[in-house]
């Protein structure tokens, strides 16, 4: 099954929501999942019918921060069980297979606060034993070599993301592409990109589904 992750950091421009449904059509996703959206829940769900998803489910931005939407076709069972600003979590079921987790996140972008979000994933670890995909934007890396350009960050913040994946039994799935996911789109020496957006599952997952891959 083929599922879709894109940090549209911001989906209210029109031209975005082209890009954004030519992207869907050219990969056909069972599932997408839009974080960073800056809209109300109400505005980001209407969109199911246009980018040909049958249900949706939405968390609200917070002014011009954050928001997350998840869209899925008929032919999947979801149940959503818990969200918060930085999280949707869901139970998925497909056809002739058993029941698996997939959370999808929006990390806290004060750097301050980042420990709620890593607070909440290792609380969302105790409510259940199933298989666990968890993707989205974390805004943090786990090593400088995630990073080209600008101030190296801090050991203990990528530490707290490490011991957070640890904790919560999971392991980045690594990527074929380009390294990067966010740039600040500035030239030369000020040009700074960053490995936010990763996909990271447990073991028991990547048991079920060995050839699951992120590009």
């Amino acid at each position: 099954m083929k599922i879709l992750c894109w940090n549209c950091r911001g989906i209210g421009d029109p031209a975005t929501v082209r890009e954004l449904r030519d992207l869907v059509e050219r990969s056909s996703p069972m599932f997408l999942c839009l974080v960073e959206t800056q809209l109300p829940k109400n505005r980001v769900e209407g969109l199911r019918f246009s980018l040909g998803f049958d249900f949706s489910f939405g968390v609200g931005s917070s002014g011009r921060s954050g928001g997350i939407c998840i869209f899925w076709k008929n032919s999947l069972d979801v149940s959503i069980k818990n969200f918060s600003r930085y999280h949707v979590d869901a139970w998925v079921k497909e056809p002739l297979k058993e029941q698996w987790r997939l959370s999808c996140f929006y990390g806290e972008a004060n750097r301050s606060l980042r420990y709620k979000t890593w607070d909440m994933m290792t609380h969302l670890r105790g409510e259940s034993t199933l298989p666990w995909l968890c993707i989205g934007d974390f805004n943090e890396i786990l090593f400088h070599s995630e990073q080209k350009g600008g101030n190296l960050r801090g050991f203990l913040q990528m530490e707290s993301f490490r011991d957070c994946l640890d904790d919560c039994g999971l392991a980045d799935l690594g990527f074929t592409g380009y390294p990067f996911t966010w740039d600040n789109k500035r030239s030369d020496n000020d040009n700074i990109q960053v490995r936010l957006d990763r996909g990271t599952c447990s073991d028991e997952f990547l048991a079920m589904f060995p050839s699951t891959f992120v590009e």
